[in-house]
């Protein structure tokens, strides 16, 4: 009788333990911690197939990087048993584990969403399949918190994409009420002076203002690509996500930029990550394109390199350029903004740069005094 009343109320803390969130990463702190602790177990994770890709959600301890990758038929038959399953842990299980295990047990508990919650037990018994029946309701209304976790996620995700796409527009109404106009202006004004060159009998006059107009209309060429190029990344998805060296990346991206030879470019070796790889390609091409043309009269190096923090890596891309100052370091990451009047230039880059960073879910900034160089540091989860 002890036994079965001491079973129900361990039951009971680990219910009262879910649903106290409805953010992801909290909702399974809460409810982990307390199952972890009551059940003697040393690591908890959960993996889902989420498009066609597995999705590591959660790990307590910290994760670190498996000798190889899950695999989505690994998933997929735990998932098909629809049933607790406890299996010794093995060589092969290890390799895939996000955190360190050794010895024991591995206990895959199917969830709503696609998921499976893993946890480690370093018993030399395995679990009886009467303490898994028991546990299975609460570890799946656990799952069912977790479901309602991440749909009100994605309606922030939601909400703020709406908001990003609303400002775009008033971006896109500025470019096109003025950006735009003020080079059909100077075409306008240069056609009206060739007219009354010609008119006048002085031809040669009128040759000195073909190179302006053919410069604005270069202008605006670049602003039309710069908008294309911008709206396009609307169409980024997570569908596209694989994994992806960087190192090899970086390497092809350095054979696309044009440098000076006397700039240097030191990259230290860096990690492999889950992202759109032609994304990541765009957001380093266009930190090292903007280092590279921040260096055109000062400046010979470039940094890139990363941090490991916990749950993100922390890339970074420096350089010992001219700097920007403080005032104008917002304006930078504005659509069509730019800091001179090089008429090549879009302004695009690094909203560019911002918008690859939040779609993945990282964080963009810039550390930078004038005359010191600048630094753009953005992360990226694991």
């Amino acid at each position: 009788m002890s036994g079965t009343v001491q079973t129900i109320f361990s039951l009971y803390e680990l219910s009262m333990a879910i649903g106290k969130s409805l953010n992801y990463k909290a909702n399974c702190d809460h409810f982990m911690k307390v199952f972890l602790s009551r059940k003697m177990l040393k690591a908890g994770w959960i993996v889902q197939i989420q498009n066609k890709n597995v999705r590591l959600r959660y790990a307590i301890p910290a994760p670190y990087k498996p000798k190889e990758e899950v695999t989505i038929k690994y998933i997929q038959e735990f998932l098909d048993q629809d049933k607790p399953v406890c299996v010794a842990v093995d060589e092969q299980i290890s390799n895939v584990c996000p955190v360190p295990v050794s010895g024991g047990y591995i206990i895959a508990f199917p969830m709503a969403n696609q998921s499976v919650l893993f946890v480690h037990s370093p018993k030399k018994e395995a679990w009886a399949d009467a303490e898994l029946r028991q546990l299975d309701p609460v570890i799946r209304k656990f799952g069912m918190s977790l479901l309602a976790s991440s749909d009100f996620e994605e309606q922030k995700r939601l909400l703020k994409r709406l908001e990003r796409n609303n400002k775009d527009l008033n971006d896109y109404a500025h470019v096109v009420s003025h950006d735009l106009k003020s080079p059909l202006r100077n075409i306008h004004s240069l056609v009206q002076w060739i007219q009354e060159d010609l008119e006048g009998d002085q031809p040669d006059q009128a040759v000195v203002h073909m190179p302006h107009i053919y410069s604005s209309l270069e202008k605006m060429d670049g602003l039309i690509a710069g908008i294309l190029r911008y709206s396009k990344l609307r169409e980024t998805s997570q569908a596209n996500a694989a994994r992806v060296n960087l190192n090899e990346l970086i390497d092809e991206v350095l054979t696309l930029v044009q440098r000076q030879d006397a700039i240097k470019i030191e990259v230290a070796p860096l990690p492999e990550i889950r992202a759109d790889r032609l994304r990541m390609s765009q957001l380093f091409q266009n930190l090292i394109d903007n280092a590279l043309a921040a260096m055109r009269s000062t400046g010979d190096r470039i940094e890139i390199g990363y941090k490991d923090l916990g749950n993100f890596y922390e890339f970074h891309v420096k350089d010992n350029g001219p700097g920007i100052a403080m005032a104008h370091q917002e304006k930078v990451f504005q659509v069509f903004q730019k800091l001179d009047a090089d008429s090549t230039k879009s302004g695009i880059g690094l909203a560019i740069v911002s918008r690859i960073v939040e779609d993945h879910g990282g964080q963009l900034r810039l550390e930078s005094e004038e005359g010191q160089g600048a630094a753009f540091y953005f992360t990226h989860p694991k």
